[in-house]
């Protein structure tokens, strides 16, 4: 059943994300609100959750059951993420979703060559999201001229992908892609000459103002932005009905390798510019905080849930006569 008709605006129509920390979230005369903890005149501010995708609850937040309810009702992706940690992604099951695209995505992650062909829809849109998104960051918050740099690092990825022959395989390009995509914007940035980052999980506490090593806050910031994509990875696969366990390459007994999965088809060309571009902020900025306001204006400039539910749909449409048979599971 549905409640109240289900949602009212499809999810691709919608503002892409909001995010709040050390918020209050009620319900008032109807409305779904908030209020900052640390506000002292006590004001209350509307979340418009008739037209959004995904509500991030950052540290410090709470939210009631009525408001949660009435998120649900409009399919509203609650994401709940933290210093460091991994997020808890809450999709609402007041309403239910058409089976249609959770039937074509079953043979898919069932079929190792499936598995692989449809890893590679996700690699050539990984290559020409950073071709197209990240080259146009680059230019826009690093001062990149020349993209033809990057433009070749994509190519000779796009080639040698052409070539692979197994999930295990498959992941071995993708690293040397990424350690690739982190040299040349270390190199951007001006951090380093050479090009050299070394990509650090796990930063843990969140930066706040004053002088910081760059190294360890750009790892944070990859973080925090990698975390923002998941939930967006996340609302796409559970506006679709798609259960988030149905990975074809981030091997197949991960919880939520499906949402890892999608995510690498964007993630990288949205984070990568704007988490190096930090090296560039005034001493008197929050890097973080900057950080996450320009990527998650990207989420709705660059279409982001429109693109990613597209890489789903071109994963479960690739016929089964044209996946290698080959494929080895992950």
């Amino acid at each position: 059943m549905q409640v109240k008709g289900g949602p009212r605006l499809l999810i691709t129509d919608r503002e892409g994300a909001l995010y709040l920390e050390h918020a209050r979230i009620k319900v008032e005369d109807g409305r779904v609100v908030y209020r900052i903890e640390d506000d002292a005149l006590g004001r209350h501010f509307n979340i418009p959750h008739v037209n959004l995708a995904v509500l991030f609850m950052g540290q410090g937040s709470s939210i009631t059951q009525d408001a949660v309810r009435l998120l649900g009702e409009e399919g509203v992706h609650l994401a709940v993420t933290g210093s460091g940690g991994s997020p808890l992604h809450m999709g609402a099951l007041t309403s239910y979703t058409a089976t249609r695209h959770f039937r074509e995505m079953l043979p898919v992650y069932l079929q190792a060559p499936r598995s692989l062909a449809a890893a590679r829809v996700v690699m050539h849109d990984r290559a020409e999201r950073m071709r197209k998104i990240g080259g146009a960051q680059a230019a826009r918050h690093l001062g990149v001229r020349d993209p033809s740099r990057l433009s070749t690092l994509c190519r000779s990825f796009e080639e040698r992908l052409a070539a692979v022959a197994s999930v295990p395989e498959l992941l071995g390009v993708e690293g040397q892609f990424s350690k690739s995509c982190y040299g040349y914007f270390a190199g951007a940035s001006g951090l380093s000459n050479s090009g050299d980052f070394r990509r650090e999980a796990g930063q843990g506490a969140a930066v706040h103002g004053g002088p910081t090593n760059p190294l360890r806050l750009i790892n944070r910031l990859i973080d925090h932005g990698n975390y923002l994509c998941y939930g967006m990875a996340g609302a796409a696969l559970w506006a679709l009905g798609i259960p988030p366990h149905m990975s074809v390459f981030h091997g197949k007994t991960r919880a939520g390798g499906l949402v890892f999965d999608l995510a690498d088809s964007f993630k990288d060309a949205l984070v990568l510019p704007l988490a190096f571009a930090s090296v560039r902020s005034r001493p008197e900025d929050d890097p973080e905080k900057a950080f996450r306001a320009r990527l998650i204006a990207a989420f709705d400039d660059r279409k982001v849930l429109a693109e990613a539910i597209a890489t789903v749909e071109r994963m479960i449409a690739v016929p089964p006569d044209s996946a290698d048979q080959g494929g080895e599971d992950a």
